[in-house]
């Protein structure tokens, strides 16, 4: 994320009209949407882990075999 804050700064630094800007807005954009649609999966996922549920794997071979 501090990588991303360095972008977001590289960003306002070269202004609208340098031959990068579109490239440093795309990728803020991408840091905004991981923040808001990544990074709070984690803790879910997580707790998942953490429970060790073992259900699919319990299920005996031949219930595949057809």
């Amino acid at each position: 994320m501090i990588r991303q804050y360095w972008l977001i700064k590289k960003a306002k630094e070269v202004g609208s009209d340098h031959f990068d800007y579109k490239f440093y807005t795309g990728k803020v954009a991408t840091a905004i949407y991981y923040l808001r649609n990544v990074v709070p999966n984690v803790w879910a996922v997580a707790e998942i882990v953490i429970d060790g549920d073992t259900s699919a794997i319990d299920v005996p071979v031949d219930v595949f075999e057809y």
